[in-house]
């Protein structure tokens, strides 16, 4: 069904609607061709509609109690055994328990907790991520340690695995440990002098092997007696952690991580054949490959820093490095040292590439790149004969405990029938995470069974993109991705979508800048890999926005260009073929002067309306007009006018069907909110000034005409003007509608500092053919600050269903001096309004 024809105007108080003069309130309107939009056939605020008084307001409660718990056996041996205040610091609170049996201790640098899943430690900087998010209350006990792997730290705990990228995280060198009998000498530092670590461990004539064999960054000792390896995973004597038989009692064995899973494991040498295992385990080999000659000497390293081991065969004073478990020539080939030389491998600096070293007797020569030449380093440490390993014996420094300021729990509504859940905490120090013009802060999946996934994506405080899943409205899990944006500057909201094969894509982080987009390597999994979509025009792109179609494809939109000079770029995704394809370089364009600022939405048939206020600068106050598009089917090839004119590519501001004159300086806000009615017919809402008072108006189309209503929900006026992050009186408004006709029932979202800045929602109805404010009623009882309503499109399209995401948003013009606020994020269905 097209939009239908005519066109024209209506004027109010300076504000013209197309081209003829407005009637009084409430005045029939003529049936003619000069009807085609008329302004105000809206009541108002009615003697129903009052603020949610009787209401009852609850402040959210997690279920999680903490209470004093005595000295822990548990907990104490723990820390002992694996270093104790050198390693935790020193104890910085009591011991805790839950209602749910998980036992903790925070310390200077960690915590330990303990629980049905066994003890273990959380440590910096993962701590931040933890304590910042909600600690135990929102992501529960840790399942093992955390593990260092290549460019990123992670640990999984029972709703989910967090994680920091290798920015946040230094890593020490390799130094040396010297062996006399069971005795080791662990040094810190390549220097001379006192060991600062001295551990006992097994006997005098085992065989002993090094790494990192539980993923926590530190290297520990290994002793093998036959095919039996004793694994300690700390540096400390006693019992073994963990014992295997693998492989036969004369096979040459090596250590590396084969897999780049941060996590060391065997490979046994039979001749020039090696049997690699991926895990700490016995039985069949996960890979084995031949190489060399049987009478190689062979090394160990990452000798590229991907993270991976591979083998390096000696021949003399030649070494032939391997960067991939492949038969065939070397990648690289370099003379050092002399033939006779022993020579270890180690990362000596810290760049997480492994490097040769020489030892001479007590002498040790290092090299911190993979050539020949002199030594970088020449160290002079212990005796001639002792037995030297090369380690990092401290692991990574995740940096300073940090003093995170997380805010309390929101008061919500409990007499409407609403339901609440509450995710960890984001950062709250502008609005980010919370600005409406992110769209799709929450996005649902919908599978042939009618099973729900739901997604939400938000930024923490150090910038790391937080996703979130739950299935049928249970508890949440989460992934810390490790993918950064740009906190300080609210434009750089993150934005999601699940296609029709249930695939998660996001992008995020583009103020006028490079185009961040990422798709999950599988369906329902938060595991997400950067993507490409087109590769033109993607340097200078912002306000990212996904729109489903009922078919399961999408549309995406964003801004070429910058704030007063800017384009609008639309591209399509086939779900079937998995592929992006551009559809228009300049769907609307500003033609240099001036850049449209949209709003948009899809119906049922698949075709994407748009609505959008042209800017001439980057001053707010420069917004003006409202126009309108709709493409003539699925594809977004071609778009029409509500009269079912086809467009001329580009749309400008000489051919966009203006359907409200609205002038600058009117306190016109941008990026609001559009939806369609049962029929596929539009209504959008915004707010600009209307006879000295900035309201909210709605704005919809009957197939004969355009209607702008004026709802009368506020009574005061203000400026809107200035350039960047704006603090806004009120909050950008959402809108949905239930039916069609004058069946229909219009739903509001807003939030607004004449309702002392809470989250609120109005009812309107049509009577005798006016749109009625029937009810305003206030979802939260506190100032939300700068948040702006957001809710789960995809949910909406599919069951009816209205979910917010909500989190109290504080105002820094540039985040500035604002990265530890953290405020709980929440998902309000409000359904039942």
């Amino acid at each position: 069904m097209k939009l239908r024809k005519r066109v024209i105007s209506v004027i109010l108080a300076g504000i013209v609607c197309a081209g003829i003069p407005v009637q009084a309130r409430g005045a029939e309107a003529e049936d003619t061709e000069k009807d085609y939009v008329v302004w105000d056939l809206g009541r108002g605020v009615t003697l129903k509609t009052a603020a949610s008084g009787q209401d009852h307001f609850e402040t959210y409660e997690s279920g999680i109690t903490l209470q004093p718990a005595g000295q822990n056996e548990q907990v104490e041996n723990y820390y002992l055994k694996n270093g104790g205040e050198e390693v935790f610091g020193a104890p910085a609170g009591m011991t805790y328990i839950t209602n749910t049996g998980i036992l903790f201790r925070e310390y200077e640098k960690a915590m330990i907790v303990t629980g049905n899943y066994g003890t273990y430690s959380i440590r910096l900087p993962l701590l931040n991520v933890f304590a910042g998010g909600g600690g135990i209350e929102s992501f529960g006990a840790p399942l093992g340690e955390q593990v260092r792997s290549v460019g990123e730290t992670y640990q999984t705990f029972e709703k989910g695995t967090l994680r920091v990228s290798g920015e946040n995280i230094t890593d020490y060198p390799d130094t040396l440990c010297v062996r006399r009998d069971n005795l080791y000498y662990f040094k810190y530092t390549i220097s001379g002098g006192e060991a600062d670590r001295t551990v006992g461990y097994g006997r005098a004539d085992d065989l002993v092997l090094t790494g990192d064999w539980n993923g926590d960054a530190v290297d520990t000792l290994c002793v093998r007696r036959g095919n039996l390896y004793y694994f300690k995973n700390n540096l400390s004597g006693g019992e073994a952690d963990a014992v295997i038989a693998y492989g036969r009692p004369e096979d040459q064995v090596y250590v590396g991580d084969w897999d780049g899973d941060g996590v060391d494991t065997l490979c046994v040498r039979r001749g020039n054949l090696y049997y690699f295992q991926n895990s700490l385990s016995g039985g069949e080999a996960d890979r084995v490959i031949a190489y060399g000659r049987p009478e190689d000497q062979v090394l160990v390293g990452d000798w590229n820093g991907d993270g991976v081991d591979t083998l390096c065969v000696r021949r003399d004073n030649l070494y032939y490095i391997q960067n991939s478990f492949a038969g065939g020539e070397a990648d690289t080939v370099l003379a050092y040292g002399r033939a006779e030389d022993t020579v270890l491998v180690g990362d000596w600096n810290g760049d997480e590439l492994d490097t040769l070293c020489v030892r001479r007797d007590n002498l040790y020569y290092f090299k911190n790149t993979i050539s020949g030449g002199e030594a970088d380093d020449v160290l002079a440490y212990g005796k001639e004969k002792d037995t030297v390993y090369a380690g990092n014996w401290r692991g990574a420094d995740g940096g300073e405990k940090l003093e995170i300021e997380g805010g309390g729990d929101l008061s919500f509504n409990q007499s409407r029938g609403f339901q609440y859940s509450r995710l960890s905490r984001g950062f709250a120090g502008n609005a980010v995470n919370s600005v409406s013009f992110r769209k799709n802060a929450l996005a649902t999946y919908i599978d042939p069974q009618g099973n729900e996934t739901q997604y939400c994506a938000y930024y923490d405080y150090s910038g790391n993109i937080v996703l979130a899943k739950r299935q049928n409205g249970g508890d949440w899990e989460y992934c810390w991705t490790g993918f950064q944006g740009e906190i300080t500057d609210a434009h750089n909201s993150v934005s999601i979508a699940v296609d029709g094969s249930g695939y998660l894509h996001m992008a995020w982080s583009m103020h006028a800048g490079a185009l961040n987009y990422a798709v999950a390597d599988q369906p329902g999994s938060l595991s997400l890999r950067r993507a490409g979509m087109v590769g033109r025009q993607e340097d200078m792109a912002t306000y990212p926005e996904f729109y489903v179609q009922p078919s399961g494809d999408m549309f995406f939109l964003y801004r070429n260009g910058s704030s007063g000079n800017g384009n609008l770029v639309l591209n399509h995704y086939d779900t079937g073929t998995g592929t992006w394809t551009r559809l228009h370089d300049d769907l609307i364009s500003g033609e240099g002067q001036r850049s449209p600022y949209w709003q948009a939405c899809v119906d049922s048939t698949g075709r994407l309306h748009i609505s959008w206020v042209w800017r001439e600068t980057e001053d707010v106050s420069t917004n003006y007009n409202l126009l309108y598009a709709v493409s003539t089917d699925a594809t977004g090839t071609a778009f029409e006018n509500s009269r079912g004119e086809e467009y001329s590519l580009p749309v400008t501001e000489a051919t966009g069907e203006t359907i409200c004159q609205i002038p600058q300086g009117s306190a016109l806000i941008n990026q609001t909110s559009m939806t369609v009615d049962g029929e596929d017919l539009p209504y959008i809402i915004s707010y600009w000034r209307v006879e000295g008072v900035v309201q909210y108006n709605i704005i919809r189309y009957t197939d004969s005409r355009w209607i702008v209503y004026n709802t009368n929900i506020r009574s005061t006026d203000f400026e809107l003007t200035g350039g960047g992050t704006r603090q806004l009186p009120c909050a950008r408004p959402q809108i949905l509608v239930r039916g069609s006709g004058d069946e229909t029932e219009v739903c509001v979202f807003f939030r607004d500092e004449e309702r002392e800045s809470r989250a609120s929602a109005a009812k309107l109805i049509f009577q005798g053919g006016e749109m009625v404010t029937e009810e305003i009623m206030d979802i939260t009882a506190g100032d939300m600050g700068e948040w702006e309503p957001v809710y789960d499109i995809s949910l909406w399209q599919k069951t009816g269903k209205i979910q917010l995401f909500m989190q109290n948003a504080h105002y820094r013009p540039d985040g500035s001096g604002s990265q530890y606020e953290m405020e709980y994020i929440y998902v309000a269905d409000v359904t039942q309004m």
